[in-house]
């Protein structure tokens, strides 16, 4: 059966006979390998921190993006953009609501401008008041409730008795109810005269909208590959708000001429703002007992916005200056003056060594002139010096032949038939010269006749005559 199995490739257990010291009882061994088989896994309810991160900033950039595109929507026209929003300042807290006696309602809200909040002008914030006041006021509506009563009471007046009862209860019951209305028309009156003590004041106004509902968020960080203008363009706008100056320009885009860029930028730098932060103070003028608690009051408040102010200052700058580093339009800008100080650098440096090399090439030119000039002095000097050496020899030559020649003259003059005539012939060794010398030396040696004695004897004669003559 064995065989048969192998011969169909079967498995085949066979069982050996145990060894020595072989374990007589089963036994369990722990093996090294680790299963390796997939096996499908489903996340539970709680999520890794990175995960949460990248989930919150998801949500960011979408609220972000919306923001911008509210943004966008607000510079194409300012005036019809719905300045409320539901994000709530970071300035707007339980005290500041506890302060403006609204009872948590909006005073914009109140007068029916919550769609123009900041925007709206003190007019309109009158004829919304005047208009209310008239609709809401307590004596109108009781005015109009006795009316309503009158002319209740005489129709009554024709009914059945009955009728007049059963009407009597029911208008009870309406008096009661009206008198419920007459309540809460009291009080929407009072918060309307609130919301008017509030946006009617400049200051106060002021005040309020600077803690009002707004998204105040600055980015702190720009990243990478993000569109630019919808991160800055929002922020920039809202903002905006807040400028002492009416005109406020505008980020613009890609194809804004830069100096209109630059003009944007120099505003927010130089940005004078009405912001006030006085809601946020914490004491209470009015409850001071006296001047000198009053001016206490005062300076301690001052210190508190003041060290606000100075916060919300630094913010803002450095999300302009954020702004700044990231703008493609500054980027490029900067990059092109540092390329044409580049440029122009080298440009100097190139013109600086031109005319290096000119000076150097006149300087070359001088001095070759002053080297040849001075190679032909030199073998001037040398040619000269030559002349001189090759005119000193001769004459040392020459000099020398006269001596010589001297000598030989006056070695015929000491002995032989010349002697007598030695006085002669040394004034005329004294003066001829070396040719006239050897010439008279061998003329004399020459002369042994006698009349040629007699000649040279009458040669010297008239030779001497004639020097002595001159």
């Amino acid at each position: 059966m064995a065989v048969q199995r192998e011969k169909e490739n079967q498995p085949v257990l066979r069982l050996m006979a145990p060894s020595a010291g072989s374990p007589t009882e089963p036994k369990c061994y722990k093996s090294p390998a680790k299963p390796t088989m997939k096996r499908e896994c489903t996340r539970v309810g709680r999520v890794s921190s990175y995960d949460q991160l990248i989930k919150l900033g998801d949500e960011k950039d979408k609220q972000d993006e919306a923001d911008e595109a509210a943004g966008e929507d607000g510079e194409d026209g300012e005036d019809d953009v719905i300045v409320k929003t539901n994000k709530k300042s970071s300035f707007m807290t339980d005290e500041v609501k506890e302060k403006l006696q609204l009872g948590g309602a909006d005073p914009y809200g109140l007068l029916e401008l919550q769609d123009r909040r900041y925007r709206a002008t003190a007019d309109e914030i009158r004829k919304a008041y005047r208009r209310l006041v008239l609709k809401h006021h307590p004596d109108k509506k009781a005015s109009a409730v006795a009316e309503a009563q009158a002319a209740k009471l005489e129709r009554e007046a024709k009914e059945k008795k009955k009728e007049r009862e059963s009407k009597e209860r029911q208008s009870n019951g309406e008096e009661i109810e009206e008198e419920e209305e007459d309540s809460e028309e009291d009080a929407q009156f009072k918060l309307l005269s609130a919301a008017w003590d509030l946006l009617g004041n400049v200051e106060r106004r002021r005040a309020f909208d600077s803690v009002d509902y707004i998204n105040d968020d600055l980015p702190t960080a720009f990243r990478k590959g993000k569109n630019f203008y919808r991160t800055f363009a929002a922020p920039f706008l809202r903002q905006a708000k807040f400028s002492e100056l009416p005109k406020v320009p505008k980020l613009g885009d890609e194809d804004t001429p830069y100096e209109e860029v630059a003009d944007f930028y120099r505003f927010w730098q130089n940005l004078r703002s009405w912001r006030s932060f006085d809601l946020l103070t914490e004491h209470d003028q009015a409850e001071a007992g006296d001047r000198e608690e009053r001016r206490w009051m005062q300076r301690q408040n001052k210190n508190v916005t003041d060290r606000i102010k100075k916060d919300e200052y630094k913010r803002v700058m450095a999300f302009v200056q954020l702004a700044m580093d990231h703008d493609p339009r500054v980027v490029a800008n900067r990059e092109a003056l540092v390329a044409a100080k580049v440029a122009a650098k080298a440009a100097k440096e190139d013109a600086l060594a031109q005319e290096k090399a000119a000076r150097d090439a006149v300087a070359n030119a001088a001095a070759e002139g002053e080297r040849q000039k001075q190679a032909v002095a030199d073998v001037a000097k040398a040619a000269q010096s030559e002349t001189k050496a090759t005119e000193k020899r001769e004459k040392e030559r020459l000099r020398s032949l006269l001596k010589k020649a001297r000598k030989e003259l006056k070695t015929l003059a000491e002995a032989g038939r010349w002697a007598a005539r030695a006085a002669d012939i040394e004034v005329l060794a004294a003066t001829l010269s070396v040719e006239q010398l050897q010439a008279l030396s061998a003329a004399l040696g020459a002369a042994t006749k006698p009349d040629t004695i007699a000649a040279m004897e009458a040669k010297l004669t008239a030779d001497v005559a004639a020097l002595v003559a001159q």
